[in-house]
């Protein structure tokens, strides 16, 4: 039987080591906080939001490239204190107006990994796709006013990455990102935002 080099079996072990890593499944859960931009959503809801999370699965199709799918949900609220408010028939009314909006995007999302074989891995990403968008306005217990509607979002995003153990898709992320979402109702011109978010991730096939 013929001995097989030294250097043939550990080119191998490294090339069947980088092989493994690229083609790897990954699945990060999310949880974010994100804070309204522009004046006229201020002007809707002015509070930071807390309630956010959401899912990507993603494919390494190198050790610097992973692209993906990700959605999610964040939730926007603020109740303001009761006084007149002018409704849609010119009537006045005298009522505690509460603000929901509700932002679902589902989108394709590429990342570039800056250095993915360190302890800390810098990324960049961006998000391209839509966004399901949920707006209700509350005069006391009723709903004075709702929309639903679909439009583009993006989302780009940097952050860091910390593996469990080096070599390994399983770690723990934060990340800031830019939330684009254009919105045209009741005088929103959008709801953009900028959120901060931390992530686990893991892979779904060894």
């Amino acid at each position: 039987m013929k001995k097989i080099p030294m250097f043939l079996l550990l080119l191998g072990i490294v090339f069947g080591h980088l092989e493994a890593q690229q083609n790897t499944l990954s699945l990060k859960l999310n949880y974010s906080t994100a804070t309204p931009l522009g004046s006229s959503f201020k002007d809707l809801v002015s509070k930071t939001s807390f309630a956010g999370f959401g899912a990507e699965l993603s494919y390494r199709i190198s050790n610097q490239f992973s692209a993906g799918l990700e959605s999610g949900s964040q939730v926007f609220y603020e109740k303001f204190p009761r006084q007149l408010y002018k409704t849609t028939d010119g009537s006045d009314i005298s009522a505690v107006v509460t603000n929901n909006v509700q932002t679902v995007p589902i989108l394709l999302k590429g990342q570039y990994w800056f250095a993915p074989d360190k302890s800390v891995q810098p990324f960049l990403s961006l998000g391209l796709g839509g966004n399901i968008i949920t707006y209700k306005q509350y005069a006391g217990e009723f709903s004075s006013d709702s929309k639903s509607k679909f439009g583009f979002a993006a989302r780009p995003e940097l952050g860091l990455f910390v593996p469990f153990r080096k070599g390994t898709p399983a770690g723990i992320s934060v990340s800031a990102a830019y939330n684009y979402m254009p919105f045209n109702y009741a005088g929103i011109t959008n709801l953009n935002s900028v959120s901060g978010r931390i992530g686990i991730s893991f892979p779904l096939e060894q």
